[in-house]
């Protein structure tokens, strides 16, 4: 070691970094952050290196990732390529959850949703339903063949990926609360069922700024399933009827309101 180079001891490090003494000794058993030597008087200490090794390790932890994992991926002095790689890994993990919890979050509004239309929901097919979709996320709709002109539509609206996100989960909901509806036995001019048309109608028009060609190609996507992700395409199989039916009466219905005006 240099005589100039920064040292830590023990103590030092724990203060720099807000981690405990124990922390630190438990990284240095487990072989994640070993001192590199002692000094003069057998005191342990670290270096510079291995402060910026350590903040890693705070980083990455705090991110979900486990002490193994970091193990893996925590090195002196990484490439910034070694660094959005793992980044990019761990992005993918962590949308993974969120999924999960929009599938439960679904189910949950499924639900509530035949609950006040006077029915008991289909525990089955719920549960059946969120194992599904959590074999299906955003992601997988990357080798979806959209195209030109769904990817003109679509990619004009979904610039950010913040906007394809939330019109994905809305999708999820809805076709969930249909399917929780038609099992049930509810008929597609039920208020419930309104109510369901109505949200979905006003997505597409959201989507496609109400023009009739882009209606088209948004309802084209819906139409050729057959590369669709496993788990929305069952569950565009399972609503797509129900909801057929009840835009149909809703649109009509609007129309014969604005007729009789």
């Amino acid at each position: 070691m240099d005589g100039t180079d920064k040292i830590y001891l023990v103590g030092e490090l724990a203060a720099a970094t807000g981690v405990t003494v124990r922390t630190l000794q438990h990284y240095d058993n487990i072989g994640l952050l070993p001192t590199p030597g002692r000094t003069d008087g057998g005191r342990r200490y670290y270096t510079e290196e291995d402060l910026l090794c350590l903040e890693q390790i705070i980083f990455y932890k705090s991110l979900g990732l486990s002490l193994q994992e970091i193990r893996d991926k925590v090195v002196k002095r990484p490439k910034l390529s070694q660094i959005e790689q793992t980044l990019h890994e761990q992005e993918v993990v962590l949308y993974k959850k969120i999924e999960d919890a929009h599938a439960s979050i679904a189910a949950i509004k499924a639900c509530r949703t035949a609950i006040a239309a006077g029915n008991y929901p289909s525990w089955q097919l719920l549960t059946s339903f969120i194992q599904t979709l959590r074999n299906s996320n955003l992601t997988d709709w990357g080798q979806y063949p959209f195209s030109d002109d769904q990817n003109g539509i679509l990619g004009k609206h979904f610039a950010k990926d913040q906007d394809a996100f939330d019109l994905y989960h809305t999708w999820r909901v809805l076709a969930f609360k249909a399917v929780t509806l038609s099992e049930s036995g509810t008929a597609p001019d039920d208020p419930a069922a309104q109510d369901l048309a109505k949200d979905y109608w006003t997505m597409v028009v959201d989507v496609t700024e109400g023009d009739a060609e882009q209606i088209r190609a948004f309802t084209q996507v819906q139409k050729d399933r057959a590369s669709w992700p496993e788990g929305d395409r069952e569950l565009m199989d399972a609503s797509q009827s129900f909801i057929d039916q009840s835009v149909n009466h809703y649109l009509t219905s609007q129309s014969n309101q604005k007729g009789g005006l």
